[in-house]
């Protein structure tokens, strides 16, 4: 469920103000999620983040870098959940900054089977 921008109908009437407030308060009511896949096209996600799926290289703490989708426009500001299949941790790279089109991260583990979102 994504918000409604703006108020239907006109401001200035109660009756439309108290049903965007409705609309509002329902996707704050635990609406709000990254979505049931790991897709970034997934319909339910109405967060600002970006998920990505893949292996990580063959040796520890080695940098891989990923694209960020056309028009997410900003700069992340960090990991915000994880998931590997071997126990790997998966971090920004210290030595390669994060632009507003690709993100560098590390594994502790080598061959890692991850799930990433930025935010």
């Amino acid at each position: 469920m994504k918000p409604q921008p703006t108020c239907l109908g006109d401001p200035k009437e109660p009756l439309n103000l108290t049903r965007h407030s409705e609309r509002l308060a329902l996707v704050l009511s635990a609406n709000v999620n990254y979505g049931t896949t790991m897709s970034n096209a997934d319909a339910d996600n109405n967060m600002n983040a970006v998920k990505f799926e893949g292996t990580s290289p063959v040796a520890p703490n080695t940098d891989f870098t990923l694209p960020l989708p056309f028009g997410f426009g900003r700069i992340p500001l960090t990991i915000d959940g994880q998931d590997t299949d071997n126990g790997g941790l998966i971090y920004r790279s210290p030595t390669t900054p994060w632009t507003k089109t690709h993100v560098t991260f590390r594994c502790t583990t080598g061959s890692a089977n991850y799930k990433v979102i930025v935010i």
